[in-house]
């Protein structure tokens, strides 16, 4: 399980608003390490809240311990990206075959709406969800 320190901003409806403190680095900028933190303070590093089952009743400002399955990110990956990708090149290689290059255009079309809809009807499945562990 991958666990993250997060601050509880809301509470509502069963549910906390955490926001995950990003820990940044893994310290050894100042001995020339891999300059991650120059390229996080580059592109920005705005907190990102999101919504967990208040499972031990926190309350607003208190600090807890969340965490995701470790397949998770692998699953929502898969999901957000290949999904889409591999019905696309479906669809296309589908379209060529039946009708040149506008048919498979069409088709690429058609498999990325294909790939919408099943995520969208698939929804957030359990097993990727952030859950709360304990208090910090």
């Amino acid at each position: 399980m991958l666990e993250q320190h997060a601050v509880i901003l809301k509470t509502e409806d069963g549910k906390a608003w955490v926001e995950a403190r990003e820990s940044g680095t893994c310290g050894s900028c100042g001995s020339g390490g891999c300059s991650t933190r120059r390229l996080a303070d580059l592109f920005g590093r705005r907190e990102r809240a999101f919504p967990v089952d208040n499972v031990l009743h926190v309350s607003v400002g208190e600090r807890v311990i969340i965490g995701i399955p470790s397949g998770a990110l692998w699953k929502s990956a898969s999901i957000l990206y290949g999904l889409p990708l591999i019905l696309m090149f479906a669809g296309a290689v589908t379209g060529q075959n039946l009708g040149g290059d506008m048919v498979a255009f069409l088709g690429g079309g058609a498999g990325l709406i294909v790939a919408a809809l099943l995520q969208k009807l698939s929804g957030t499945s359990r097993a990727i969800r952030p859950v709360m562990l304990r208090r910090s």
